[in-house]
C-alpha cells in the first residue's frame, strides 16, 4: 500500500485545480491555497475557476470524503510535508514568461515549511529556474533541509483530469534518491512510467516537447502553403504522413493559422536566447517562431485579397476559445485576428459556444452573441476558428440567407471538409487551409 502524504498546493488556476483534486483522489491529504478569497471560497462550494470534464464530480467527491480542503491562510503550510507549486505559468504578448507569481510564492510560502518538507515544481519554467529556486530556498531558510523535485506538467485543456490520472509516463527532474522515493510513492496509484533525470534535463525536456509540437505544425503549414500553390489537398498529404510509422496517427501535423495560448510560443522563446548566445545555427526553433508569428495574419491578407480591402466589410468569427472544450481566452488567436480585422477596417461580429461574454467584451469591444445565426447576419464572410463540435451541426441553408452576396465561409482548420458539398450547395465559396 503506497504511503499517504500531505501536500499543501500552491496556486489554483488550471494547473492548480487539477493537482489539488487528482492528488487527493490519489489518496494524499491536500490543502489548496491562494490568497484569492472568492476563489477559494468557489473551491469550498465545489466551483472550479475552468470547467473540465469529470473535475467537479472529483471535487466533491474528495471533499465529502475529507482529503480536500482550499484555504487563504498560508500558515497551514506548517501541516504539509510537500510543498508543491502549480502556477500556470504567465506569459506576455511576445511569448516572454513572467515568473513574479512564483517568486511571491515561494517569499510567502517560506517562513512556514518544516524541515524535509519535498517542494515540488510543475508550473513550467524556464531552463535554469530550479537552481534559482534552490538557492533562494537555501538562502531565505538556511535552517532546514528541503527535497526538490521538477515535474513538468503535461495536461491538455478539455481532457486534464484524464491526463492526470492516466499520463503515460511522469518526467522526474530529481538529484537525491530520497527525493525521488518520496514521489514514486506519492504517484504509485497511477500506471505510469517514472522518467527519472536530473533537473535541468527534465526542464530542457518539456521545451523540447513543446518546440517539437511548434515544429510538426510550423510544418504543416508550410505544406500546406505549398499545397496550394501546386493544387494539392494538404488532408490527402497528411494523410500519407501519419500512416508511416516513423510518423504515426497523433502526429502534430494539423495545417492552420498556427499555435496560440502561449505554451508554444513560451517555450520557444526560452530556447531562443541560449540559441543566440551560443551561435547555434541555423535555427529550427527560431524559424518556427518566425513562421507562427507571421501566420496569424493569414485570415486577413486571405480576405484582403477575395475582397480588395476590407474597409465596410462585415466579417463574423465562429469559435474564439484557445481551443474546443474549454471556455479560456488566454492568448486566443480568433481574438487577436479579429481585432486585426477591426484595424484594417472590417466590421466584426463575434460568436462561441462557451465563451463568456463579459471577457470577450474586455478582450475586444464589438458584437458578441452565443446564437451563431444572430452573428451571420449581414456578414459577408464566416471564419470558422475554434473546431467546436456543435458548428458541424450548423443549417448551412440558414446561414447562407443571413449572410450577404460575397457569402464566403473560411474553414481555418479544414474542420468542416466533410462538409464541403453542402456547404456550397448552401451556398457559400468555401475556402479551407492547403487544398
Amino acid at each position: 500500500m503506497s504511503s499517504s502524504y500531505s501536500i499543501a498546493v500552491v496556486g489554483l488556476w488550471h494547473l492548480g485545480e487539477i493537482y489539488s483534486v487528482g492528488l487527493a483522489e490519489l489518496g494524499h491529504h491536500v490543502i489548496g491555497i491562494s490568497d484569492d478569497k472568492k476563489l477559494v471560497a468557489n473551491f469550498s462550494n465545489n466551483i472550479p475557476p475552468l470547467p473540465e470534464p469529470g473535475l467537479q464530480e472529483l471535487l466533491r467527491k474528495n471533499r465529502s470524503e475529507g482529503r480536500l480542503e482550499y484555504s487563504s491562510d498560508f500558515s497551514v503550510i506548517s501541516r504539509s510535508n510537500v510543498l508543491w507549486f502549480t502556477f500556470d505559468t504567465p506569459v506576455d504578448d511576445n511569448d516572454d514568461v513572467d515568473l513574479t507569481v512564483i517568486w511571491n510564492a515561494l517569499e510567502r510560502t517560506l517562513p512556514y515549511i518544516k524541515p524535509d518538507t519535498l517542494v515540488v515544481v510543475t508550473s513550467q519554467v524556464p531552463v535554469g529556474t530550479s537552481e534559482k529556486i534552490k538557492d533562494f530556498i537555501k538562502s531565505a531558510r538556511p535552517d532546514i533541509q528541503c527535497g526538490y523535485v521538477y515535474t513538468p506538467e503535461n495536461l491538455r485543456l478539455s481532457e486534464a483530469v484524464k491526463c492526470f490520472l492516466d499520463p503515460g509516463r511522469v518526467v522526474v527532474g530529481v538529484e537525491r534518491d530520497e527525493d525521488f522515493e518520496k514521489i514514486r510513492e506519492i504517484f504509485s496509484p497511477l500506471r505510469a512510467e517514472l522518467l527519472r533525470m536530473s533537473v535541468v534535463s527534465a526542464e530542457v525536456g518539456k521545451h523540447a516537447l513543446n518546440s517539437f509540437l511548434a515544429t510538426s505544425i510550423s510544418f504543416a503549414n508550410d505544406i500546406a502553403d505549398i499545397c496550394e500553390v501546386v493544387n494539392a489537398d494538404i488532408l490527402d498529404v497528411i494523410k500519407v504522413l501519419r500512416t508511416d510509422p516513423r510518423i504515426g496517427p497523433k502526429a502534430f501535423l494539423t495545417a492552420g493559422l498556427g499555435f496560440s495560448g502561449g505554451t508554444l510560443g513560451r517555450d520557444l522563446r526560452v530556447l531562443m536566447p541560449i540559441i543566440k548566445a551560443n551561435h547555434i545555427e541555423p535555427s529550427v526553433i527560431e524559424a518556427v517562431f518566425e513562421k507562427n508569428s507571421l501566420r496569424k495574419h493569414l485570415v486577413k491578407n486571405k480576405l484582403s485579397d477575395l475582397f480588395g480591402s476590407l474597409r465596410g466589410k462585415t466579417v463574423s468569427f465562429f469559435g474564439l476559445t484557445y481551443k474546443a472544450g474549454t471556455k479560456t481566452l488566454r492568448r486566443s488567436m480568433a481574438i487577436e485576428i479579429a481585432k486585426e480585422c477591426v484595424a484594417a477596417g472590417a466590421i466584426v461580429r463575434l460568436h462561441d459556444p462557451e465563451a463568456d461574454i463579459r471577457e470577450v467584451k474586455e478582450l475586444i469591444d464589438t458584437f458578441f452573441s452565443k446564437d451563431p445565426y444572430e452573428t451571420a447576419e449581414g456578414a459577408e464572410a464566416i471564419v470558422v476558428m475554434t473546431p467546436w463540435p456543435v458548428f458541424k451541426e450548423l443549417d448551412f441553408s440558414k446561414l447562407a440567407g443571413l449572410t450577404k452576396t460575397s457569402k464566403i465561409l473560411f474553414d481555418t482548420t479544414n474542420f468542416l471538409y466533410e462538409y464541403e458539398i453542402s456547404i456550397r450547395q448552401a451556398g457559400f465559396a468555401y475556402r479551407g487551409i492547403g487544398r
